[in-house]
């Protein structure tokens, strides 16, 4: 007669993980699409160099908190990861603001 050994089911991804690291991935994604904006824009009409650095730089922290999350092992780290992401991308965001209402008032003194 056959015995067979029982076998215990492998934990499957933690759901909140994985939602985690997509939310910081996303951050990531819009804090660089911010910064190449931002790049592009002040090199075109030679304002805002500074501010347009500042994106780039945001941009690199929310992608390094990005990869982060990957590499989380917990939800609630791949969270804080996701926040971070975030944080930065928001900093990208108000940076390539800054080179718009440079080139903006440099629009309105020609």
């Amino acid at each position: 007669m056959k015995t067979s050994t029982p076998h215990m089911a492998k934990p499957g991804p933690d759901p909140g993980r994985i939602a985690a690291v997509a939310d910081a991935l996303c951050a990531a994604e819009t804090a660089a699409r911010s910064a190449a904006a931002a790049c592009e824009w002040a090199r075109h009409a030679g304002v805002g160099e500074d501010d347009a650095a500042d994106a780039a730089r945001a941009s690199q922290r929310a992608r390094k908190a990005a990869e982060r999350a990957e590499c989380s092992t917990s939800a609630d780290q791949a969270w804080d990861d996701a926040a971070a992401a975030w944080a930065a991308a928001t900093s990208a965001a108000e940076a390539d603001a800054r080179v718009v209402a440079a080139i903006a008032a440099l629009m309105v003194a020609a």
